[in-house]
């Protein structure tokens, strides 16, 4: 069952929308924030299927709890509320990749039909064969080795499920995630090593590892040697 986010401060409209979705259209669990504070502690716990917030709050407003939640996943699809005359408000929040924005009050048709998009088109995004959605994978470690990637980040940029991600390292490369990370972390800093005189810090954390001393005691493990050594004999 996909779970949807209602953020929104006025508690009829808040629960008017959690019995449209989940009574009158059906499929959906809606959780419930009153505020944008509130709803980006929500998001910490878990990133739902879709975000439906007003875009003016008391408190943190629409745009903040937008930014904010961009900062978290650049992918998971926002419907924003606003008022005729919250419409160049609305606008502006447009630059945060919103998906669609309506205006209340709200028209049942409407968000129907926004919502039955969304999901139509992750339903074909989900269609793709698995061999080009592994390559999609691969392309994400490779462009995002000096951050922190978890299956969690990766399930949610293919929207696949973390545990089916995790199985697919091994049917498609014979090996686990976390093999696979650690192989592509050390030959970019081996590269960065070879190619450039960064320091060694330096070359961790574009490796993507957060402590040198954690970075040089993993290299030697691999390779036997410490960085500084690789870089004298390369």
């Amino acid at each position: 069952m996909k779970e949807i986010l209602v953020v929104e401060d006025e508690a009829i409209i808040r629960q008017g929308l959690k019995v449209l979705l989940e009574q009158g259209m059906g499929g959906f669990q809606v959780l419930e924030a009153k505020s944008g504070e509130e709803g980006m502690v929500m998001i910490h716990r878990r990133i739902p299927h879709l975000i439906v917030t007003d875009i003016r709050m008391g408190g943190m407003d629409g745009l903040t709890f937008i930014s904010k939640v961009r900062q978290i996943s650049k992918d998971v699809p926002i419907i924003i509320l606003s008022g005729h005359s919250d419409f160049e408000y609305a606008r502006t929040a447009m630059r945060y990749g919103i998906t669609d924005y309506l205006l209340k009050p709200i028209n049942r048709i409407e968000l129907s039909q926004a919502i039955s998009n969304i999901f139509k088109e992750t339903e074909e995004e989900n269609r793709i064969p698995v061999s080009r959605k592994f390559q999609d994978i691969l392309k994400f470690i490779d462009e995002n080795l000096s951050r922190e990637i978890t299956l969690g980040h990766i399930a949610e940029h293919v929207y696949l499920n973390p545990q089916y991600v995790g199985q697919l390292f091994k049917s498609e490369l014979g090996t686990n995630f976390t093999e696979y990370i650690t192989e592509e972390r050390l030959k970019r800093a081996k590269k960065l090593l070879k190619d450039t005189n960064l320091k060694v810090y330096e070359v961790a954390q574009l490796s993507g590892y957060k402590s040198p001393k954690h970075f040089m005691t993993v290299f030697k493990q691999e390779t036997g040697m410490t960085p500084k050594e690789f870089r004298e004999f390369s």
